[in-house]
């Protein structure tokens, strides 16, 4: 599956409280293999004590090993950014991808830098429709191209400092059911059949690729029958 693939699967990631690793990902063909992943996540959780427990405390040994502090005491609310500088965060975002199986998602500039990336490009593109208003229309398409070349450069140089986790998982606890979700369902676990999980997902997959739902059957082939692409 392309991009749209992509897209249900986060979007399945994010209700069911689930997470794919990439190996499963990949053999999903039809609907019923997610509904088929989901059903397994929810009865894992019902018969699993406290899986998110056991992932934070795997995440707090990663932690306390990175920084060297056996007794480093951290809580489900304390963020990343609290606790490891940035090239600690590199190291321990690489280890979480390792733990999820797939890349985590990736790390974001600081707050303020990009803010200030934002207002340069939007000041860079502003000059060049100015200048070419009170110099030369003409000049038009050479301004543009300039400021779409600074806001490559920008990119690019603005890269290395891309060290804040995303806002969806900023913290230890939110890492920890992200973890989690490899193994069981942390959302809807009162859902109980495959009936009732696919009622859940018709809509997600609706949203996604434009099809009525009452053509998305457990039978249905995301590329074949959906046009997923």
């Amino acid at each position: 599956m392309g991009l749209d693939g992509v897209e249900i699967v986060m979007d399945v990631e994010d209700h069911f409280g689930i997470t794919f690793q990439d190996a499963e990902a990949e053999q999903i063909r039809t609907v019923a293999d997610i509904v088929s992943i989901i059903a397994s996540r929810i009865q894992n959780a019902r018969d699993a004590r406290c899986p998110t427990l056991a992932s934070f405390m795997r995440i707090r040994t990663c932690v306390r090993k990175l920084t060297g502090n056996n007794e480093l005491k951290i809580r489900t609310q304390t963020r990343v950014v609290d606790v490891l500088n940035s090239a600690q965060r590199k190291i321990f975002w690489k280890s979480l991808g390792d733990i999820l199986g797939s890349p985590a998602p990736p790390l974001r500039r600081p707050p303020r830098l990009r803010t200030i990336l934002l207002y340069s490009v939007l000041l860079a593109f502003i000059l060049a429709v100015v200048i070419a208003i009170y110099a030369d229309l003409a000049t038009l398409p050479f301004n543009i191209a300039i400021a779409i070349t600074f806001t490559l450069f920008l990119h690019r140089a603005t890269a290395p400092y891309r060290t804040h986790p995303p806002d969806a998982i900023s913290t230890f606890g939110s890492i920890s059911s992200k973890v989690s979700g490899l193994t069981v369902a942390t959302k809807r676990l009162e859902l109980r059949t495959d009936a009732e999980i696919l009622a859940e997902l018709k809509p997600i997959i609706s949203d996604v690729v434009n099809v009525p739902t009452h053509q998305i059957q457990p039978c249905s082939r995301f590329v074949e029958d959906l046009g997923v692409g």
